[in-house]
């Protein structure tokens, strides 16, 4: 009787599965977002969406404005007595500025993807918007229309309008326009004037009254543009020299000279 009742009254004990699952059952819930995430979520959304928005009205506006800039006028740089197209002009010379301004020039429609993508990680490394990423064309047309605008709305629009300018003159026409329309100093705005006041050569290979300009001559005017304020090539300092030989050794690895030429400027330049 007493094995029997034993038996009778035990009460059966779960299993470690069975333990297992009833734990999980009791503990595991549908996990929820909190309402706080999802407020995060939408603002940050909605952000987004209106800096899109404001970049693109802003971009419309900038293009809108750049339309006001007529690009037939870059023909009136030809009517300067000193200008010289650059067909007229050694090979040398006027690929010394292609080699150190734009050593893509013959091949972009008038804006260097890659050249404005390197300028604008070094803006945001140095916290503020550089110089650099501008083609030929977009200096052709900022010192013609833009020479006073602020740099960010300047360069905005420059983009707009150097694609026009690309699509209405040739590579020779605009590089012709640049030679001749920027400062070298000394109040001398074409290259022509600048070889004639600091050489007393000429760029025009059809001039025979001056001496034709040299290797050496030609990288020093492409050398001083970039800052013609601080540049002196009657008085050529290190921090010059230097650039001149970076513009050698650019018109040489761009194959614009040849090793002789190379070395021969060079011997010159450190005389």
């Amino acid at each position: 009787m007493g094995l029997f009742k034993n038996k009778k009254n035990e009460i059966p004990q779960p299993n470690s599965e069975e333990v297992q699952y009833r734990r999980y059952q009791h503990y595991y819930q549908e996990p929820v977002q909190p309402r706080k995430r999802k407020r995060i979520s939408k603002l940050f959304g909605l952000v987004t969406i209106l800096i899109i928005l404001a970049i693109t009205f802003y971009l419309a506006v900038m293009y809108m404005w750049s339309r006001t800039s007529d690009v037939d006028d870059l023909v009136k740089i030809e009517d300067k007595q000193s200008y010289v197209q650059v067909e007229d002009m050694p090979d040398y010379t006027k690929n010394a500025f292609v080699a150190v301004e734009d050593k893509r020039f013959y091949d972009h429609d008038g804006i260097d993807l890659r050249g404005v993508s390197r300028a604008l990680a070094v803006s945001l490394k140095n916290g503020e918007l550089t110089q650099g990423g501008s083609t030929i064309t977009q200096q052709v047309v900022k010192n013609y229309f833009y020479t006073n605008e602020t740099q960010l709305t300047r360069k905005v629009k420059e983009m707009f309008v150097a694609k026009r300018v690309e699509d209405k003159y040739s590579k020779n026409d605009i590089l012709s326009y640049y030679v001749n329309n920027i400062y070298f100093g000394q109040n001398n705005y074409t290259i022509e004037e600048a070889a004639n006041y600091y050489f007393g050569a000429t760029v025009d290979k059809n001039n025979p009254n001056l001496p034709q300009v040299t290797v050496l001559q030609s990288a020093i005017l492409a050398s001083v543009v970039n800052a013609p304020s601080n540049f002196d090539i009657n008085n050529i300092s290190d921090s010059y020299m230097t650039r001149i030989k970076t513009t050698l050794e650019k018109m040489k690895q761009q194959n614009y000279i040849t090793e002789s030429e190379y070395t021969e400027a060079i011997n010159e330049l450190n005389q």
